[in-house]
């Protein structure tokens, strides 16, 4: 065999040995929105470690993936801490449908979100929205526990508006943008609000931080907290604001192997610049705060890593 051969050879086998060497998993993610990008950065910062290749699993909706990941067909997930929550315990949007099978990986970053109003609007607190056009969700949909939180912050009744029946988020803001809806959910500081606010002026309205309010929203939205938030911090505060607050997640199946989901959670650590490079969805992340209590259990390779940081509270 010449030497051009010889080499050749090695040079593949070299490259087959690393390929081989690097485990594959599956992230389930969505096709579209925020879900879908904050899947499509954590699987690339990752992949990019070596040690562990994962590729985004996307499909329509969480609800669709959860499942999967819950029967191992899937290693690890994505979503806010609200639907997880309701997953586990087979409450609210899961109703029945239990998913014990999920374990905590990483608290990713904070998802701030808040309703907003037009400038000139005579609407200054979520208990003025009585009478209003409010957009409103289909039963157990993710919109229709955060409006239902909002409206239970306030002590106010979804009866007593003026219902704006609407199928999904970008209707929603269709709807406010056009006129038809008075108010809108929106991710604070995301790119609509800020194109809303260019058109036509926007103003957050604040909600109420008093212990028995937040007890009154975590009802609906658990695990949920508030932010105060300075006045100029995005447009459309111009003054101190309360905004909700839920955090975003990371799971894997209790079965996937504690050596992948070590590799997971070390890789995130290692990659919290790039993650925070990923977009303004990652605004928040911290690499301390990964082992975070979220209520839920962790998988015992994230604990093993975490307590090998330093930063696993027993």
């Amino acid at each position: 065999m010449s030497l051009k051969h010889l080499t050749s050879l090695t040079i593949a086998l070299t490259l087959t040995a690393g390929a081989v060497a690097a485990e594959l998993a599956a992230l389930g993610s969505t096709a579209r929105g925020g879900t879908s990008q904050i899947g499509r950065t954590l699987s690339a910062a990752i992949s990019e470690v070596g040690d562990l290749q994962m590729r985004p699993q996307e499909l329509a909706n969480t609800a669709d993936y959860i499942p999967l990941v819950n029967a191992g067909e899937i290693e690890f997930g994505i979503a806010n801490v609200v639907q997880l929550t309701y997953a586990v315990n087979g409450t609210g949007m899961s109703e029945g449908r239990p998913n014990d099978n999920l374990q905590m990986v990483a608290t990713l970053m904070p998802f701030r979100n808040a309703y907003i109003v037009r400038k000139d609007s005579d609407i200054k607190t979520v208990a003025d929205l009585k009478g209003k056009r409010v957009p409103v969700f289909a039963d157990k949909a993710l919109g229709d526990y955060v409006t239902k939180g909002y409206f239970a912050n306030a002590d106010v009744s979804l009866e007593e508006v003026e219902g704006v029946a609407v199928p999904n988020f970008p209707r929603m803001w269709a709807s406010f943008a056009e006129g038809s809806a008075d108010v809108a959910i929106v991710v604070v500081g995301a790119g609509n609000s800020r194109e809303y606010d260019a058109s036509f002026g926007i103003r957050y309205l604040s909600f109420d931080d008093s212990p028995e309010a937040l007890e009154r929203m975590r009802v609906l939205l658990p695990q949920t907290y508030m932010q105060e938030m300075p006045a100029g911090s995005v447009p459309g505060i111009e003054e101190a604001t309360n905004v909700n607050v839920f955090d975003y997640t990371f799971f894997a199946g209790k079965d996937v192997s504690e050596d992948m989901v070590y590799k997971a959670a070390k890789a995130l650590w290692e990659k919290e610049a790039d993650l925070l490079g990923g977009g303004p969805f990652w605004n928040g992340f911290a690499k301390e705060a990964m082992g975070k209590d979220v209520g839920l259990t962790y998988h015992p390779g994230a604990i093993k890593f975490y307590k090998e940081m330093g930063v696993w509270a027993e």
